[in-house]
């Protein structure tokens, strides 16, 4: 069960990451990737209600204890910071070169898991994040073979934090099925609560400053957008929900490097069918790297 919610989760993605590309060239200062996030976390929440109804059967369930909203909140602060910097990255990067940022992230909950829950890390496990990283290396070199801006200091700190917070988002999955007896929807509506707050919390604090200097500057137009919006918002909450179930079925070092490895591949062709993106040899290159790291890590 856990590979077949690990597809549900790809397809998700995948889904949501094609959306997140259309809507990064009219999204351009952070404020506003701050708002266009909070609204589709708050649009995340009555869907989270419906399936907490819908997989639990009651809403009772929603009565949980400090550990789990102490874990909901962590997913869901490090759910926004992901959000919002993939958002910027995207939009002037190659997807595939932002898309791989979140693969060096499964670091975090691999290394974490091993020192809070014991789970093993084998050689080959360690052999195969390093050929991420190897593959990470090779498509940041593609980025700028096809055309786009060379790497920033400012631009790969941005990156770094959308591979860090995906990686803290991986590891509050495993943490609440190792600690917490609360089911996967209740935590992923959790989860778009704390993500929605502090979304809004931050635009409000970022538009009350810039409110005097950007008085005249065109603001985007979110109805036009709406489409995108809700699919997206159903994209976000299925992908982490999907993700959430799979931590009960698979141990993390397993779990995240493949989920991150198939979806670089569909990734990859994603942005070459419908961006334009070249699939040059160098990102082949990239891609034979990131397969070779999944078998390292799932067949030796």
């Amino acid at each position: 069960m856990g590979y077949l919610f690990i597809v549900l989760a790809l397809l998700c993605g995948i889904t949501k990451g094609f959306c997140g590309k259309k809507t990064s060239g009219v999204i351009e200062a952070l404020p506003d990737a701050m708002l266009f996030n909070a609204v589709r976390m708050c649009i995340c929440i009555p869907i989270g209600l419906l399936f907490v109804w819908l997989y639990t059967g009651t809403l009772t369930s929603l009565a949980v204890d400090g550990t789990t909203l102490c874990i909901s909140a962590v997913s869901g602060v490090s759910t926004s910071v992901f959000v919002v910097t993939w958002l910027i990255a995207v939009r002037t990067g190659a997807y595939m070169m932002v898309d791989v940022f979140p693969t060096l992230g499964v670091i975090i909950p691999v290394i974490a898991c091993r020192f809070f829950f014991a789970e093993p890390v084998r050689w080959n496990h360690l052999a195969g994040i390093l050929l991420l990283a190897a593959a990470a290396y090779i498509l940041c070199t593609y980025n700028k073979t096809i055309g786009k801006a060379a790497l920033t200091p400012f631009s790969l700190l941005l990156l770094s934090f959308c591979g860090i917070s995906n990686g803290l988002t991986s590891f509050s999955q495993k943490w609440f099925q190792y600690v917490s007896r609360s089911d996967a929807a209740v935590f992923n509506f959790y989860t778009y609560i704390f993500s929605a707050v502090s979304l809004l919390l931050c635009w409000l604090l970022l538009h009350g400053r810039q409110k005097g200097q950007e008085k005249n500057a065109p603001r985007p137009d979110i109805r036009k957008l709406s489409v995108y919006v809700v699919i997206m918002s159903l994209c976000i909450f299925l992908h982490s929900f999907f993700s959430t179930m799979a931590a009960g079925h698979l141990p993390s070092s397993r779990l995240y490097p493949l989920m991150q490895g198939g979806a670089l591949v569909l990734s990859m062709l994603m942005s070459a069918l419908c961006f334009g993106e070249k699939i040059t040899l160098r990102c082949l290159t990239g891609i034979c790297v990131t397969f070779a790291a999944l078998l390292c890590i799932n067949l030796l």
